[in-house]
């Protein structure tokens, strides 16, 4: 079953816009990433901003493939 959840994303500027990002997991990685956050005194908010900061760090500079300059 999966489950609806919605991100409140924060960054580490407070003068920027917050927004908010909805997806589906399966119930039990929801549970399951929640568990261990709290273990570690961290919201998972907290955690998906870093794993996608870190995620475009990696990718940022992957340059799209070039078109064909042919017709």
């Amino acid at each position: 079953m999966d489950v609806y959840c919605c991100v409140n994303v924060v960054v580490e500027e407070a003068q920027e816009k917050q927004v908010s990002y909805k997806m589906f997991l399966p119930e039990s990685l929801r549970a399951k990433f929640k568990s261990i956050c709290a273990l570690k005194g961290t919201s998972m908010n907290e955690v998906l901003v870093q794993l996608v900061q870190k995620w475009i760090e990696e990718n940022e500079n992957i340059s799209s493939p070039k078109k064909d300059k042919k017709g």
